[in-house]
This record gives C-alpha cells, structure tokens and sequence, in this order.
C-alpha cells in the first residue's frame, strides 16, 4: 500500500514525508491515528490520502 501512496503522489509531484506515510497506512488499517507536526507540515494530506485511494 505505501508504493501505492508513493506512486500515486508522486506522479502528480507531491511527496509524502515519512510520518504522513505513517499515518497513512495506519488510517488505512483501520487504527485511531494521532499526527502532530508544525504548521504547515502537512497534517491533513495523512487524512485526505486514504479518501484518494
């Protein structure tokens, strides 16, 4: 699932950072996530990745 995340962002020029590849695939799991980084940084991108897929 994580080269699926990868390829599909990548193509479209948006890299994930690793803890949003994380959180990713943890929402995608089914488990409760808890994301904290700076502002900024890309939290909601975690939540909107397993609604593109």
């Amino acid at each position: 699932q994580a080269c699926i995340i990868v390829y599909v962002l990548s193509s479209r020029t948006i890299v994930p950072h690793t803890f949003q590849l994380q959180a990713s695939l943890a929402i995608l799991k089914g488990h409760d996530t808890i994301t904290t980084a700076g502002t900024g940084s890309g939290k909601t991108l975690c939540l909107l990745i397993p609604l593109l897929l």
